[in-house]
């Protein structure tokens, strides 16, 4: 063992394999330091130092800091603080397997120290159990960005092949891609944490094989055995454990699962691109009614990094059939609704960006606004409550699943679904498509496909498969209009069409099945309001009313029409529901439009929101969802 290394006199050896050895040292300063010097000499010892500098100014968080670097003997060596205790491998070979707090402690700080390395762009490309240090105050992450920083510097094939050898004599903190010669990035860094994980509850490799050989090939090819890993973190390990990179989580998105957030985070490089010539504003609707778009709760953060792949797959269309509709229900009685419970007073007036408007909510509304558009920019909200951030695209269009796992985001050209498993689905194969919509129990997303501008079939995106389909339907042909909604109980959709009377043409409502086949049909209903027709209950719609009223609630089993409200002021156009009870209208009659919760029986007990008349014009969508 050399004496010193540049200005620091080692004491111990603490650790060596072919590539590299790491010594206990004292500084000029009487300091403990690690110094790791890496049995290579390089091309470039400007560029090691640049990109080691480049480590070095990043956040250190459950990272064991560098302090220095510099050569000696013409190698590199990286000075880091000394962290006093065992490594993880060491640790589990002496006293068994991490569980209960430990372990989770565990997965969540070599998570933390792996975020900023990610944001950076970096990678830590050598991450396995003994690279994570059991210190007195929590689990460091040593090395982080090392291996890469030296592999690029490097000029010496000898290395190249010590570094090769050590890869194959301990393959099972490999990703896949990596015996396929790629280089070591950031999904991979995501693979070799969940395998660490694994060892560090269970003492074993996920992918053990009994050999090297063995062990790389499981990995390739093998499922993970991860039967003594208990939840949490079982299941953000098993996704990270996917053989594809692109199917992995990010380091955010598994940080947020792991300390309990929903993965509410679209990255930049997930949201699709829009097709390079602008996209279409969005259809004006007559400003008799002002019909807006409901939308599923939106909650999202912007964080740098990529992730997900693209599916674009085009199943064989279903052409269907059609049945007779429906008969009108005779005369009947219905029974006066007893006096509704008023939406609760407002106690927050809530400011947001990008638009003249303020929002009065309470903590318990069941129902608040979760997203908006005004023009090509779309704000979405960061929880129920919780602050607006704009989207980084134009055009977009963000639905949140049920579950508030799962958030898309639409654009012509995509659908980009972040959460668990961030993928994104091409459109093109199925021409122009609009009004993504969730189904209640948050397993497939609805789209309506166009020919010509009316309806012509459906797009369902299953989640569990993450493969689309496109059920083909005769609606272009027989008077359909508006577009597609789910069905409450989520077998099949409701879609407007126009039906032939007497030599009329009329509104209403055709409900088929999730195969495209008409189940029944409701001519008498009016003007399908749009995919959030169904009250929360499911047990009633709403549309628009073909007389006597401009809303009309009707039951959804008989059709039945249950309430009549008259809007006797323009533009007093529909956003959908508060509750069973209460609709969402506007109300723009005085100076600063508002938005009410309106009973059936047209009276407006609360106000949502105001917003100014400069504001309030065609192109402000506003998408409130159930919360």
């Amino acid at each position: 063992m050399p004496e010193r290394i540049g200005d620091y006199s080692l004491t111990s050896v603490l650790a060596e394999d072919d590539h590299s050895t790491v010594y206990a040292a004292t500084s000029p300063a009487g300091a403990r330091v690690a110094i790791t010097l890496f049995k290579t000499r390089l091309r470039d010892p400007d560029e090691f130092l640049t990109r080691i500098e480049n480590l070095q100014s990043g956040p250190a968080y459950h990272s064991a800091s560098i302090v220095d670097a510099g050569t000696s003997g013409g190698m590199p060596y990286v000075v880091s603080e000394f962290v006093e205790g065992p490594s993880l491998s060491a640790h589990v070979a002496e006293h068994g397997p991490l569980t209960g707090a430990a372990l989770h402690r565990l997965a969540i700080a070599t998570m933390t120290a792996l975020v900023p390395v990610h944001q950076a762009g970096d990678a830590h490309g050598a991450l396995r159990p003994a690279a994570v240090l059991l210190g007195p105050d929590g689990p460091r992450v040593t090395g982080a960005g090392l291996a890469r920083a030296v592999d690029e510097s490097a000029k010496d094939e000898e290395w190249v092949r010590a570094y090769t050898t050590q890869r194959v004599r301990s393959p099972a903190f490999e990703a896949p891609e990596q015996f396929r010669g790629e280089p070591a990035g950031q999904a991979a860094d995501m693979f070799s944490w969940a395998a660490m994980m694994a060892f560090a509850a269970t003492g074993r490799s996920p992918f053990e094989g009994g050999s090297p050989s063995a062990t790389m090939n499981q990995v390739l090819h093998g499922e993970p055995d991860l039967s003594g890993l208990p939840e949490p973190p079982r299941d953000v390990v098993a996704d990270c454990l996917a053989k594809e990179p692109g199917a992995r989580p990010t380091a955010s998105q598994a940080l947020m699962r792991l300390v309990g957030h929903a993965p509410l985070t679209i990255e930049r490089d997930d949201i699709p691109t829009p097709p390079p010539a602008p996209a279409p504003p969005p259809p004006k609707q007559p400003r008799r009614f002002g019909l807006l778009i409901g939308a599923a709760a939106v909650a999202i953060v912007v964080l740098a990094g990529g992730g997900g792949h693209v599916i674009a797959r085009s199943t064989t269309p279903v052409t269907t059939r059609v049945a007779s509709a429906a008969t009108a229900p005779g005369l009947s009685t219905v029974s006066a609704s007893a006096e509704p419970t008023p939406p609760p007073e407002p106690t927050s007036r809530v400011k947001v960006p990008g638009v003249d408007m303020t929002l009065l909510e309470h903590p318990s509304d069941v129902t608040t606004l979760t997203a908006y558009r005004k023009g090509e920019d779309t704000y979405v909200r960061n929880g129920p409550l919780g602050e607006f951030t704009k989207l980084p695209i134009k055009n977009g269009e963000p639905v949140l699943s049920p579950d508030g796992r799962t958030l898309a985001v639409f654009t012509p050209a995509a659908v980009a679904f972040t959460g668990d498993r961030p993928f994104t689905v091409s459109l093109e194969p199925y021409g122009t498509t609009e009004r993504p919509t969730w189904s209640r129990d948050g397993k497939q997303l609805l789209l309506t496909a166009l020919s010509d501008g009316k309806p012509s079939g459906f797009v369902l995106i299953d989640m569990a498969t993450q493969r689309a389909t496109l059920v083909d339907t005769d609606d272009e042909t027989t008077g359909g209009e508006v577009g597609y909604a789910w069905l409450p109980d989520g077998t099949g959709v409701a879609v407007g069409y126009q039906p032939e009377r007497d030599g009329k043409t009329g509104h209403g409502v055709r409900f088929r099945g999730l195969d495209g086949a008409e189940r029944k049909g409701m001519h008498w209903v009016g003007e399908m309001y749009g995919r959030r027709m169904f009250a929360p209950s499911g047990r009633h719609f709403v549309t628009y009313c073909p007389s006597g009223g401009t809303f009309c609630v009707w039951d959804s089993a008989t059709g039945v029409r249950l309430a009549s409200i008259g809007i006797f002021y323009e533009d007093g156009f529909l956003s959908g529901w508060y509750d069973d009870a209460h609709l969402i209208v506007a109300d723009p009659r005085e100076k600063t439009h508002k938005i009410v919760a309106m009973d059936l029986r047209g009276r407006s007990p609360r106000v949502l929101a105001e917003i100014s008349a400069k504001d309030d014009t065609d192109d402000l969508l506003l998408y409130y969802t159930r919360s």
